[in-house]
């Protein structure tokens, strides 16, 4: 467990992220759908020259940096042993590169895929690890599915692993949707459109749109603004560490928090 080098992968297999695919996660059954999965959260696609980003990642030693990074929150939380794969992002997409800052990422309970531009600075890095391996260490101790996450799950999800970003790396390295709706205009998306929803699961279609918005006329990462809003009353409300977040359910935050009037 650890930084895997997928540096060296890359180097043979650029051109061929399909079969990186597989390498990292050989229990898909076809590695074709599973880049296509991973080219939404911000993975590369092979272009003329995209080799430069690697080298510049390189030179950065941002493998190196990663490993540092992870054993210090392996630590630090006593958090969960992943797999950890670093590939280039897609910068030619401008929501991975403007709004995102050049940083994406996809967790599973075993490992993290970090999709990076040579741009970012160590900090920003350490943020995006820090959301990212947040999500990881909670599925391993939450006691529900995946599959069987509600609304509330994942918004709530979204929301503690921001909020451990404001608290390990600061308010400047929190995503830019952390400040791109006021509280008021929250409590009033979180009254009229989420709590009506929050328990329909990820098989239901609202599930994606009401979690990541842009359709529908559902702003942009509503749900994660939504979930980083009641994380942050909840944890304000009542006296929680970073640690406790890993196990407390999703319908505790919602009985203990301020922004309720609980």
């Amino acid at each position: 467990m650890g930084v895997v080098a997928t540096d060296e992968w890359l180097e043979k297999y650029y051109d061929q992220p399909e079969k990186m695919c597989k390498m990292a996660k050989p229990e898909v059954k076809d590695e074709h759908d599973f880049y296509r999965y991973l080219t939404q959260f911000g993975m590369y696609q092979p272009f003329r020259n995209g080799m430069r980003m690697l080298e510049g990642l390189k030179e950065k030693e941002v493998w190196k940096q990663l490993d540092i990074i992870y054993k210090k929150y392996r630590k630090k939380w006593n958090g969960t042993p992943v797999d950890i794969y670093v590939f280039p992002i897609n910068q030619s997409n401008r929501f991975f590169m403007r709004q995102l800052k050049g940083r994406s990422g996809l967790s599973f309970s075993d490992k993290i895929f970090l999709f990076i531009s040579d741009q970012l600075d160590e900090k920003d890095l350490e943020a995006l690890f820090v959301h990212e391996y947040h999500h990881a260490t909670r599925m391993t101790n939450y006691k529900k599915k995946p599959e069987d996450y509600t609304l509330l799950d994942s918004v709530i999800f979204e929301g503690f692993a921001e909020v451990a970003v404001l608290n390990s790396c600061g308010k400047a390295h929190t995503a830019y949707w952390t400040d791109f709706y006021s509280e008021n205009q929250l409590k009033t998306y979180i009254e009229e459109l989420y709590l009506p929803n929050f328990d329909i699961t990820r098989k239901n279609v609202r599930h994606d749109e009401l979690l990541f918005g842009g359709k529908n006329r559902i702003p942009t990462m509503l749900g994660y603004a939504v979930g980083y809003e009641i994380s942050k009353g909840f944890i304000k409300s009542n006296q929680v560490t970073i640690v406790d977040t890993f196990t407390i359910s999703s319908k505790e935050v919602m009985e203990k928090n301020s922004l309720f009037g609980s």
